[in-house]
């Protein structure tokens, strides 16, 4: 038996009817909470953290849930409210807010490995990111989601959850793994090729699973007219071997932009490896789909088994889903969870609190794992709104929650929290990138629609008018290449530099025949919605590049971005206090400020993740090729970072929101009030006013005094870590 999931019948009765009468009253849920931690602690004969200040709370809040610091703004509007309830109003107003969907973005971004240049095409790893945003903007319930990413199948114009099989393209059996530790809290990659050592699974439980998954395979467009075309190819008598393989790869080259675009479910069966060594059954021997935990599923003839397999998976009568969920929420703001790992669940775990345990897996069904829900109770309970604690807390050892952990930011807070500290709108997309990921999508769905509304006969001549091309441009190809090799022996620059750009120039002219002629060939369609959407996509082009402008990546460029009548109000305040009135300057900000959304972003809002080099990467950010793979170590490198990146010149620069902030006191105690409130979101005590103004006293005349202080408090603790 599961200890860890045992719940006795009459203290399951007994929750039960405490969540179903109390699911919609935040503050009795939170205040049952409590109840569950204090008797924890009394029990263990420890006392409760002090409560929290304001300016703690204020500051962890923000942090917890959108992932960065609050401005100064934000902080004066809290710090001075004297409304009863102004924590539980915050906590509201951040978990409806862009910078909720930021911050947990980045969390199942990294929980899922999911990367912006993924394994496969651009655009499916896009769409995937795509739709983990989506899902957290819409507060899709998590066993929804759960499940959509589990069963996906189609392309990516059908949803982006295809994502999550193309990411592990090619390595079923490694998904599986994946699958069950992200969502089951159950180590399985052991069992993969052995008896797990440490755990009751066997190398056939492991199997028995895969054989939910493993037909689950990422694949490119699938195209009945392709398939049809090619079959053409194949009849074709009047063609030579080579004629038939150019008029394959001129096929492939036109579809080449829909390549990793589509997940499909094979009807494969599963078997043993060869290897397999243990009695229960032989190498080779076919594998049937059982799962290892919970209540049995029972597949049929007409049953789809990766829907089963989701449904099993993320019932409420699953032993380990929910309190999965319910604990990695717990952890995500409490700073660790009640069972520790939290994905590698054995028997014999036990929460620390089993009663408090049992308590929240019962609340996350009861609010039908509406994750926002679940986190409003606990964000509003007193064992968050605790001082942290702050002792260090040894590996294996349990704790309490006298309070939340005092803990490190990640890499993404640290990074959200100086893009407060230089972006006057810190929660602006990035929409640059958002629009060229929207362009390209859109530009790949009118390809398909355009080849798949294109007869199989009139592909078939395109192909054959490309491969003649294509023969033809093979023997300049040849003495291309042989004056290259001539050149480079001779190490001479100039002529190789030549032959490069002609080897470029002939790659475009085919490039522009192979959208020549499938244009033509689609023109020649007697389908008038075709033709109308070939009228929409040529809009006065060549034809040779109608068909291009859709399979290139698009460009956009950040002078198109719109801007709206708050950014111009904010942008003519802005420099008025610079006092810029020259067309020049007036024209050099507003570049500057435009160009802040790509460059002084959010970290969601960046590649994911970071290119190596990056502050995110030298602070920790996972590289999201192994789940949770991120890291909260202090490095030398991250010291380097600080003193020799572009991050002090940013920060200190005029157009800085701190500089402009700082700009607008006219006393040194306004300049260290507005710094504390803008770094740590509280005003100084007395004797660190004291020690700043005489510090500014010994350093008169320096211009670099300021620059100093700002360096010197963002490498604090204090700034670097929750309280």
């Amino acid at each position: 038996m599961n200890k860890l999931l045992l719940i006795p019948a009459a203290v399951a009765l007994s929750a039960f009817a405490l969540t179903t009468a109390s699911a919609a009253d935040t503050s009795a849920v939170s205040k049952q909470i409590d109840v569950l931690v204090d008797k924890g602690l009394a029990k263990e004969k420890l006392k409760p953290n002090k409560p929290a200040s304001d300016e703690t709370f204020l500051r962890r809040v923000y942090l917890d849930v959108t992932g960065r610091i609050p401005t100064p703004e934000e902080a004066r509007a809290f710090l001075s409210s004297k409304e009863a309830n102004k924590r539980a109003k915050l906590i509201d107003q951040l978990l409806a807010s862009d910078g909720y969907v930021y911050h947990f973005y980045n969390y199942w971004a990294d929980v899922l490995r999911a990367q912006s240049q993924g394994i496969g095409d651009s655009s499916a790893a896009q769409e995937y990111l795509n739709f983990i945003r989506k899902s957290l903007r819409e507060n899709k319930p998590y066993d929804q989601f759960s499940r959509e990413l589990v069963a996906a199948e189609g392309t990516i114009f059908k949803t982006g959850a295809i994502g999550y099989y193309m990411r592990d393209r090619g390595m079923a059996l490694d998904n599986l793994s994946n699958t069950v530790r992200i969502f089951l809290g159950t180590r399985l990659e052991c069992a993969q090729c052995h008896n797990h050592p440490f755990d009751k699974w066997t190398e056939m439980d492991f199997y028995k699973m895969a054989a939910f998954t493993h037909n689950m395979a990422g694949t490119n467009y699938r195209s009945k007219n392709m398939d049809d075309t090619q079959k053409l190819i194949r009849e074709d008598k009047t063609a030579d071997k080579e004629t038939q393989d150019m008029m394959r790869r001129a096929l492939t080259d036109a579809f080449r932009p829909l390549q990793s675009t589509e997940v499909v479910q094979n009807k494969g069966t599963l078997r043993l490896p060869p290897e397999y060594k243990y009695t229960d059954a032989k190498p080779k021997d076919l594998v049937q789909a059982s799962v290892i935990f919970g209540k049995p599923v029972a597949l049929t003839k007409e049953s789809n088994p990766i829907q089963e397999y989701a449904k099993w998976m993320t019932s409420p009568e699953n032993p380990r889903f929910t309190t999965v969920i319910a604990n990695r929420l717990w952890k995500k703001v409490m700073g660790l969870g009640l069972i520790e790992p939290l994905d590698e669940m054995v028997d014999s775990s036990v929460p620390s609190n089993p009663d408090l345990m049992k308590f929240l897996t019962r609340q996350m069904v009861a609010v039908k794992y509406d994750m926002k829900a679940y986190l409003r109770m606990v964000l509003n309970t007193q064992t968050y709104q605790r001082e942290s604690t702050k002792e260090d807390l040894q590996p294996g050892t349990p704790y309490f929650f006298q309070g939340p952990v005092f803990r490190r930011m990640s890499a993404e807070q640290i990074w959200d929290s100086v893009v407060t500290l230089i972006n006057p709108n810190p929660d602006e997309r990035n929409w640059t990138l958002r629009e060229r990921e929207r362009k390209e999508v859109e530009n790949r769905r009118q390809l398909a629609e355009i080849l798949d509304g294109t007869e199989p006969a009139l592909l078939f001549d395109a192909s054959k008018r490309v491969a003649v091309a294509m023969k033809e441009q093979n023997k300049g190809f040849a003495q291309l290449r042989k004056d290259l090799e001539e050149a480079r022996a001779k190490d001479d620059k100039e002529k190789i530099k030549e032959i490069q750009r002609q080897l470029n120039d002939s790659q475009r002219l085919m490039r522009e025949t192979i959208s020549k002629c499938f244009y033509e060939a689609a023109k020649q369609s007697k389908n008038p919605a075709l033709l109308a959407k070939l009228q929409k996509i040529s809009n006065g082009a060549p034809m040779e590049m109608a068909m291009m402008n859709i399979m290139d990546s698009p460009r956009v460029d950040a002078k198109d971005m719109p801007v709206d009548p708050k950014m111009q109000t904010a942008l003519q305040t802005e420099m008025k206090l610079l006092g810029m009135t020259k067309p020049k300057e007036v024209q050099s900000y507003e570049k500057y400020r435009k160009g802040l959304h790509q460059t002084w972003c959010r970290a969601s809002e960046l590649s994911s993740p970071a290119p190596r080099g990056h502050f995110l990467r030298e602070f920790g950010q996972s590289d999201r090729d192994i789940i949770e793979n991120a890291s909260q170590e202090a490095s030398v490198p991250q010291a380097l970072t600080m003193l020799n990146g572009s991050l002090l010149t940013q920060l200190n620069s005029g157009w800085s929101t701190l500089a402009m902030n700082l700009r607008k006191t006219t006393t040194p105690q306004e300049k260290i009030d507005t710094l504390f409130l803008s770094l740590f979101s509280r005003k100084p005590t007395a004797k660190e006013q004291a020690m700043l103004l005489q510090r500014l006293d010994a350093a008169a005349g320096s211009k670099t005094i300021w620059d100093d202080i700002v360096m010197a408090a963002i490498s604090t603790q204090r700034f670097l870590f929750i309280d």
